[in-house]
């Protein structure tokens, strides 16, 4: 499994989500039907606020894939979606979703439709035949069965026999008593979902999640409280048995925005107003999704499935078209993922979005990447979102946890996978942070360990085309992936890395993500997806296994190395020497075989007493063989409560396997599975220890934090049981069963054919080095039998740059784009010239991220599909208006968000007055934004003219009708109009726009700058566009966007032009100039957290570096925290500062 096996201890249930809820479709086009696919998809917030989140005139479908490794999820999901398509009465859907406790009419409701679904899903045809089966759909039998059993236990629970009921409500209590301890004292989880206004939510949310905990729901009257006295069954059961595995940090607000009420409430809210606005959300929700449903515009499909495994399923189905994946649904149970035949001859197997949630917490972001990718469609315009919560950083700087969590140079990762962070590439995001990273930096100070830090990354491919790469460097940057990904094995290693702050570090081993499984999964993933011939393939492993051969660091690795060679020929990656060598000798296990393959799959027995002294804890585990010579470790292992029965022959050994329903409060023994190669086990050969030595073991995991934990009760090994090879009761051996199809995509992209010739892949070339990507190269065959005679005749080539990532040849009249898998940099760039042997070469350098170079354009919008690139979308009819009547609490909580939007580089170049294209835009956005909010001013403006200070000209007006509330990305944005101008177009307006003149403010724009409003603007139009482009849309015919850059022309198509501006036909002034305005929505554009620092740095103490206080009233430059550090630098800073104090 690519995923190490984890000792569970407790498994939380996470019933209800803990991040509030986004739109999956705010990054892809606005027209198409969208397949969505949700790994750890926990509760349907996401599902029915991206419906809410679509335009009143939307038609086009909606099919949501839900996965998630916890059935009593899915089975929660359903209820709660069924509630709402059966219109049963919304607040008492509410409760049973969202209250622990619940009342009689509530219960009796529960109960009933628990009945109806039970009825309903005796079988997938039953179900696909019944009332809900048009929308909610079941991607297997295996996952129909599981949330039948969840409802059938749910409508029986308080029919239970009374003593068994009680032990039941019993053991709930207790559940409920301990996390109450544990978060006594309040949490700030909740105040996440009030977004800018955290301050505001800290503590009112706080008590909110105080009186959940306590009384079991959101109610604050005494008498709704009082009648919520029935235990909600859909709290109690989940695969950890019946009880309260409910997560301490469950709370029923944080699902939904709370910034809109905080914002515009002039006093303190109280728990009643909270709840109040939260079930009016909760309803729209729910009308949202019952409108979708009743067009049959939105198909909502579970599947109880591991995420990881779940992706490989579907990757598989996709691929070779096999339903019966033999792909375990996850650990710790037996069931094998077989899709339904009938429903995926339709159901997507590939995506428009993948919403990944926070698994990379819990997953890795390697193995949630090499598993999704596959599934996101090639088109182009599909997205994959990543989330993280938790922070391991050992140096407190969590923003920054992104770029170290690949183990390697996040540009070359991003160019492997075709897939890289939109903000990496533009340098800015348009969703908000600055709340999260103020929460972070104050919860550092006050805590260490573990801490939070909500992170959200938005990934798109830059191109659908891998490039080649060098086989020699190829390989040496695998082996250096290889080994950071896995020196910290070695303990030595660890201890001399980690020795200032070995706190962190120890937590993180003990979470490890990765095993030798992940990085063969990698792999195989590269190998197919840069199409690698066999050749060249052969070449990238001799060099690896060159590297790893000489390299004598990493001692556990040797005790793994099996392990690798093993999974390797097993994923048919690369096949080392010795499994070419023949078949092997029939001898131990194997005598009686016919034919011994490479591979087997061993099955140890372990008592379940042995595991007592695991609870509580949850470290990695292992399997091996243990010989007096030999010592060999396998970390992709399966475990399952059951017992094991022999079947078949000596000569054919097979096994059946009874599976423990009741698994960890089950009585039945724990059987571990592993795959390992043969020759282990056959005793032949020098070195190899006979079968009668042999013993197989399982046990911890030997990591730093395990060996502390575990050492001194399990031994030097860490060994929990093992038996001897030859001991049948207890071990078995069986022929591994090789892959069931093959899971690689057998296209090979053809050379791309242009006006000047054929080109064949971009080369990719790393440094010396190997770890950094250092330029790209392209050569162009010239071919066409024009363009041979132009380059014959020794006209000039010409490269010029019209995309970040593409250029444009022009050899004469003919041009051709050549595409790169990253932006590049035209600075140094090279032309190879062969005129006798007809081909163009271009050698272009990667653009250096890092320093930040300005891009070319760093506002794209693709022709095609005419979606933002890099900002998100928005259904400017559905966010909340904000309430600019109170200017004093605005510019408390809106100032300090607008103008977080900075990095620490981009002030320190506003101070020095230096160039910076981008934060020049920034920087007018702040303006508009802080005077339309009518903050440091004395009234709210709104209309704003972009006047050019080099020309004093002015060719756009902005109109600002109201603010609102970005709920998705955490911001607020200007709900507006623009109106460009041209000499022509002024002449026509004139007499009325004289009376608008007054009215106006003045944006003033540094030097060039209004042609990065030009670029901008036509992407803030199509983030929020409800009208549909016309066939003459001059974007189509002139193949461009913006349509020019140019001062006194307009960047802008004419299709939105009067479109949707019914608000400017309410203010007088504007009405007459509503025809020539087109909607736009503006917001902020944020700095990128993980590259760069934000905001202000904290003024200190120039003595102790302690927070300053004031300033020296002489000099008005150095700062202190007190008197005493200012008396104590009293003559230094007299000599320092002779200047003033001579003033």
């Amino acid at each position: 499994m690519s995923k190490p096996l984890f000792w569970p201890g407790k498994r939380y249930f996470y019933a209800i989500g803990n991040t509030s809820a986004v739109s999956l479709a705010r990054d892809v086009p606005a027209e198409k039907d969208l397949n969505l696919l949700l790994l750890g998809c926990g509760d349907p917030r996401n599902v029915m606020f991206t419906l809410l989140c679509e335009p009143a005139t939307a038609t086009r479908k909606l099919d949501f894939t839900c996965v998630d490794f916890e059935p009593a999820v899915l089975a929660r999901n359903v209820l709660l979606l069924s509630l709402i398509m059966d219109k049963k009465p919304t607040e008492q859907i509410f409760d049973i979703f969202f209250h622990l406790y619940v009342d009689n009419t509530a219960l009796g409701i529960l109960v009933s439709q628990c009945e109806t679904l039970v009825q309903s899903s005796s079988s997938l045809k039953d179900w696909k035949d019944s009332s809900y089966g048009s929308t909610l759909c079941m991607s297997s039998q295996h996952t129909l069965t599981e949330l039948r059993g969840h409802w059938e236990k749910w409508a029986k629970m308080h029919a239970l026999p009374e003593h068994k009921l009680q032990a039941v409500i019993e053991k709930f209590r207790a559940g409920v008593a301990e996390n109450r301890a544990r978060t006594e004292g309040g949490t700030s989880t909740s105040a996440r979902s009030t977004g800018p206004l955290m301050m505001y939510g800290s503590k009112p949310l706080s008590e909110c999640f105080d009186n959940f905990w306590k009384y079991g729901t959101t109610y604050s009257s005494g008498p709704r409280r009082s009648a919520a006295i029935q235990l909600n069954p859909t709290f109690v059961y989940t695969q950890s048995g019946a009880g309260c595995f409910v997560h301490y940090g469950t709370d029923p607000v944080i699902p939904f925005h709370l910034a809109p009420i905080f914002a515009n409430s002039s006093s303190r809210l109280s728990q009643a107003e909270i709840m109040r606005s939260v079930r009016v959300q909760f309803e729209q929700w729910s009308g949202a999704f019952q409108k979708y449903h009743e067009q049959s515009q939105c198909f909502v499909r579970f599947f109880f499935a591991d995420a990881i495994f779940a992706a490989r399923a579907m990757q598989l189905s996709r691929v070779s078209g096999i339903k019966d994946t033999r792909i375990p649904v996850c650990q710790w149970r037996t069931d094998l993922i077989t899709l339904d035949r009938e429903e995926y001859q339709y159901a997507p197997l590939e995506f428009d979005v993948v919403d990944t949630s926070n698994l990379d917490d819990h997953l890795g972001l390697m193995n949630i990447l090499v598993a999704a990718r596959p599934l996101l469609k090639s088109s182009g315009d599909g997205v994959l979102y990543l989330e993280s919560l938790l922070s391991f950083s050992p140096d407190g700087n969590a923003p920054k946890d992104l770029t170290k969590r690949f183990h390697a140079d996040l540009t070359v990762m991003s160019v492997l996978l075709c897939l890289c962070p939109v903000d990496y590439i533009t340098g800015y995001s348009s969703r908000g942070n600055v709340h999260e990273l103020a929460s972070y930096e104050s919860s550092r100070r006050a805590t260490t360990g573990l801490q939070q830090y909500h992170q959200t990354t938005t990934w798109k491919s830059v191109t659908s085309i891998p490039p080649s790469v060098d086989p020699w460097q190829f390989g040496t940057f695998l082996y250096d992936l290889y080994h950071t990904l896995f020196e910290e094995e070695d303990s030595q290693t660890f201890w001399r890395k980690n020795s200032v702050n070995p706190d962190p570090a120890l937590q993180q081993t003990s979470l490890a993500h990765y095993s030798r499984e992940s990085f063969v999964l990698l792999l195989k993933f590269l190998r197919d997806s840069f199409q690698i011939t066999k050749e060249d393939w052969v070449a990238v492993l001799d060099r690896f296994f060159s590297l790893h051969t000489s390299d004598t660091s990493m001692k556990m690795d040797t005790l793994r190395f099996h392990d690798l060679c093993g999974l390797l020929h097993y994923y048919g990656v690369y096949t080392m020497d010795a499994y070419r060598m023949g078949p092997l000798p029939r001898l131990g296990p194997f005598k009686a075989w016919p034919q011994v393959p490479p591979l087997v799959r061993v099955f140890l027995t372990v008592p379940r007493d042995k595991l007592t002294i695991l609870s509580g804890n949850t470290p990695t585990l292992e399997a091996g063989m243990l010989g007096p010579r030999m010592c060999n470790l396998f970390s992709s292992i399966h475990a399952s409560y059951g017992t094991l029965t022999t079947v078949g022959t000596p000569a054919n050994p097979k096994v059946l396997f009874e599976e423990d329903r009741l698994g960890f409060q089950g009585t039945k023994p724990l059987i571990v599975s592993f795959a390992m190669p043969a020759m282990l086990l056959s005793g032949f050969g020098p070195g190899y220890d006979s079968a009668e030595n042999i013993s197989i073991t399982f046990h911890v995991n030997s990591n730093p934090a395990n060996t502390v934990a575990y050492a001194q009760s399990l031994g030097p090994y860490l060994k929990i049981h093992s038996a001897d090879l030859l001991d049948k009761e207890n071990v078995v051996v069986i022929p591994e069963q090789p892959l069931p199809g093959s899971t690689s995509d057998n296209h090979v992209n053809p050379p791309v054919c242009g006006e000047i010739g054929s080109q064949d892949r971009v080369q990719m070339h790393f440094n010396e080095e190997s770890d950094l990507i250092e330029q790209f190269s392209a050569k162009i065959l010239v071919d066409n039998g024009t363009a041979k005679e132009i380059l014959q005749s020794g006209v000039n080539v010409i490269a010029k740059q019209i995309f970040f990532n593409i250029v444009e040849l022009q050899l004469g009249e003919r041009t051709q784009e050549i595409v790169f898998p990253f932006p590049i940099s035209m600075t140094n760039h090279k032309l190879r010239i062969a005129r006798k042997s007809l081909w163009i070469e271009v050698i272009i350098p990667i653009r250096n991220l890092s320093s930040h170079q300005e891009i070319l354009d760093p506002f794209p919008v693709k022709v095609q599909s005419l979606m933002p690139w890099s900002i998100h979308r928005v259904n400017m009819d559905c966010l909340p208006v904000l309430d600019l009547e109170n200017r004093n609490k605005l510019g408390q909580w809106l100032g300090p968000h607008i103008a977080g939007a900075f990095s620490k580089r981009e002030l320190k170049t506003k101070k020095k007055k230096a160039v910076d294209a981008l934060m020049f835009v920034k920087d007018s956005i702040s303006s508009i934004m802080m005077l339309s909010a009518g903050i440091q001013t004395s009234a709210c403006h709104r209309v704003f003219a972009l006047r050019d200070k080099v020309s004093n000209n002015c060719d756009t007006v902005i109109f600002i009708n109201q603010l609102r509330f970005d709920l998705s990305c955490h911001t607020v944005l200007c709900d507006g109009f623009v109106l460009p101008l041209t000499v022509e177009r002024t002449g026509k307006i004139l007499k009325d726009f004289r009376k608008l003149v007054p009215k106006m403010q003045n944006i003033g724009l540094e030097a060039g700058e209004i042609s990065s409003w030009k670029l901008l603007l036509p992407v803030l139009v199509e983030r929020c566009r409800t009208w549909t482009h016309l066939d003459s849309c001059q974007y189509k015919t002139d193949g461009k966007i913006p349509l020019t850059t140019e001062m006194e022309k307009i960047p802008l198509c004419a299709c939105g032009e009067g479109k949707d501006v019914q608000a400017m036909h309410e203010v007088t002034l504007w009405k007459s100039l509503a025809k020539y305005c087109t909607r736009f929505a503006l917001s902020p554009l944020f700095g990128v957290s993980y590259l760069e620092a934000i905001g202000r740095t904290d003024r200190r103490c120039c003595m102790c570096r302690a927070k300053a206080n004031f300033t020296c009233p002489k000099c008005k430059q150095d700062r202190y925290c007190g008197q005493a550090c200012q008396k104590q630098d009293w003559k230094r800073h007299k000599v320092v500062h002779h200047d003033a104090f001579e003033k």
